[in-house]
């Protein structure tokens, strides 16, 4: 065999190695790149998910409150309380 085709040789194995290693670099990082959209449509509905919590603690406080002012309301002031909690109930 003449160097020439050694060369070629060389080269024809090397370019078959480094095509397998893109192939499989490639599947590799189309795999991370799945998981990283995965996780990031985790963590917005995480978030969401939290952010609705944290809107309905607000909302059972003020309710809360307003059921405590009513029981002790006198008649002058349910009207302005029922105002209130069909405000918070809607």
């Amino acid at each position: 065999m003449n160097i020439k085709e050694q060369l070629q040789k060389q080269l024809d194995t090397e370019l078959k190695k480094w095509k397998s290693e893109i192939d499989e670099a490639e599947t590799k990082a189309r795999a991370a790149e799945a998981r990283a959209e995965a996780e990031k449509a985790d963590a917005e509905t995480r978030k969401a998910l939290w952010q609705k919590v944290d809107g309905l603690k607000k909302r059972v406080d003020q309710a809360e409150k307003r059921l405590a002012e009513l029981k002790d309301a006198g008649a002058d002031r349910v009207e302005s309380i029922k105002k209130e909690i069909d405000r918070l109930v809607a």
